[in-house]
């Protein structure tokens, strides 16, 4: 049975997703098998057609909230009416492949799969910032608590248990399409039901995971030399993504250390007092040592 990979995008990401991330895609990942499902959010005809022109399922569907929120509801319904094995979803707008992960949708395959982050961050609290019952927010945070942050730019699983995820997702943000609210609310569907923690390289964020790296000719590497599969330049703003010219090829990618720093020692410290610990000085003095 095939397997299928889900992503949405509105036109302000449009021309990254044909550009860097589709073409990303197709340079590196064994295809043979797998569907590519681009969900639209108002894309451009000029987008839209060079998707289709690569053989991409593009679904036209409703913008009434983020896209990333909504998601779950167009991807469930998708699903409803098309058969596949395994699926995959991930962002749009900053994520590129740098290596052939097909062989993940053959791991652990009864089971949900995705990455969780290094640092501690009050994700559950997205969720005040909407109309969600303060009794479900409530069952939120205490299931979350103390939980580490699973990141919802890639994940992994089976259809039905896919499904089963994203309804629930969709129920809980019914009165909340914002930024960041898939985040709290995906990892408590995920805490309940349960899924497999895989390696950080297959949703690497260059801020937020502690492995070491480098870039060379535009590629991102782990400090051994392997290539990273998924690169996903993470941060809700600009100023929270340390990389430059992020996106796919050999004159791509640059890090400004000086943010790099800064940003690692926001979020060590954010995560230290989070914690309830007192070693600030001594987190922030390794900070130097993640960026090879």
């Amino acid at each position: 049975m095939k397997h299928v990979i889900f992503t949405g995008s509105d036109a302000n990401c449009g021309d990254f997703l044909v550009s860097h991330w589709l073409k990303s895609l197709m340079d590196n990942v064994d295809l043979s098998n797998i569907d590519i499902v681009i969900l639209d959010y108002g894309l451009t005809k000029e987008q839209v057609s060079k998707l289709k022109d690569k053989g991409v399922i593009v679904k036209k569907c409703v913008k009434d909230g983020f896209p990333n929120a909504i998601k779950f509801r167009d991807i469930a319904n998708f699903l409803s009416k098309h058969k596949y094995g395994q699926v995959m979803t991930c962002d749009a707008a900053d994520i590129i492949f740098q290596s052939d992960i097909s062989g993940m949708f053959e791991k652990n395959k009864k089971m949900l799969r995705a990455s969780c982050e290094s640092i501690s961050v009050p994700f559950e609290d997205f969720l005040f910032a909407g109309k969600i019952k303060r009794s479900e927010v409530r069952k939120i945070k205490e299931t979350v608590k103390g939980k580490q942050m699973v990141n919802m730019g890639v994940l992994f699983g089976p259809s039905a248990l896919f499904t089963k995820l994203c309804r629930e997702v969709n129920r809980i943000l019914e009165g909340n399409k914002r930024w960041g609210s898939d985040q709290a609310a995906a990892n408590y569907v995920l805490y309940k039901i349960g899924f497999k923690k895989i390696h950080q390289k297959y949703n690497f964020g260059p801020t937020t995971s502690n492995h070491k790296f480098y870039i060379k000719n535009g590629i991102f590497y782990l400090e051994e030399g392997e290539k990273i599969p998924i690169v996903h330049n993470v941060g809700c703003v600009t100023s929270f993504r340390a990389v430059k010219n992020f996106g796919y090829g050999r004159s791509r990618n640059s890090v400004n250390k000086s943010k790099f720093l800064a940003i690692r020692a926001f979020q060590k410290i954010m995560s230290t007092v989070r914690s309830g610990s007192n070693k600030i000085p001594s987190e922030i003095i390794k900070i130097r040592n993640y960026l090879k």
